[in-house]
């Protein structure tokens, strides 16, 4: 989900720069490929990504930003945060 996400992130930002369209319909084909490819070979579950598409991509930056955030632990462990 990692690599797919920030992958596909990536290429929206090549696309930005370089106004080149291939960037901006491959960064979906990669993101959501490697998504499934960890749900098939890793999570052994079904992605949601056609039956709630909005909120799997939510989702997905969800997950990325609280894993780049150290918080990702917690959150899978129901713990609340600290409060810092």
């Amino acid at each position: 989900h990692y690599v797919g996400t920030g992958g596909g992130l990536l290429l929206l930002l090549a696309f930005a720069a370089t106004r080149n369209w291939w960037w901006l319909v491959v960064a979906p084909v990669f993101g959501y490929g490697c998504a499934w490819t960890a749900h098939v070979a890793f999570e052994h579950n079904k992605p949601e990504t056609f039956g709630h598409p909005l909120w799997s991509l939510y989702s997905d930056f969800r997950m990325l930003a609280l894993f780049l955030a150290g918080r990702l632990g917690n959150e899978l462990r129901g713990k609340k945060p600290s409060g810092r």
